[in-house]
């Protein structure tokens, strides 16, 4: 598999009561060419932006659970592709983060 793209953003910055945290989007796209198929990995996390003395910190919302797309597609077309899909995913972390801190 040719690697296609590996890419992560720091989406928004949270405070809590043991400091601030980042939120991550992260995706890392591949491309099989007997298939012709780009499959993209994509996730979001949480990173301390100051490590606290027993390593963890409470989580101030709730992330999207991680997602694999696989499009049909050919090698020329799988880094535009994986770009329109990673920045799809980021505002997708961006507006769960968001969401939750119209509840708070």
């Amino acid at each position: 598999m040719r690697r296609v793209l590996s890419i992560s953003e720091v989406v928004d910055t949270l405070a809590t009561p043991s400091g601030a945290v980042e939120v991550l989007a992260t995706g890392d796209a591949g491309y099989d060419e007997d298939r012709a198929q780009m499959e993209m990995q994509l996730d979001s996390r949480f990173r301390p932006v100051e490590a606290r003395s027993d390593g963890r910190w409470p989580l101030p919302a709730r992330l999207p659970q991680r997602d694999t797309v696989k499009v049909s597609l050919d090698w020329q077309e799988a880094l535009p592709a994986a770009r329109d899909i990673f920045r799809d995913w980021a505002k997708r972390v961006h507006q769960s983060v968001s969401s939750a801190k119209n509840l708070n």
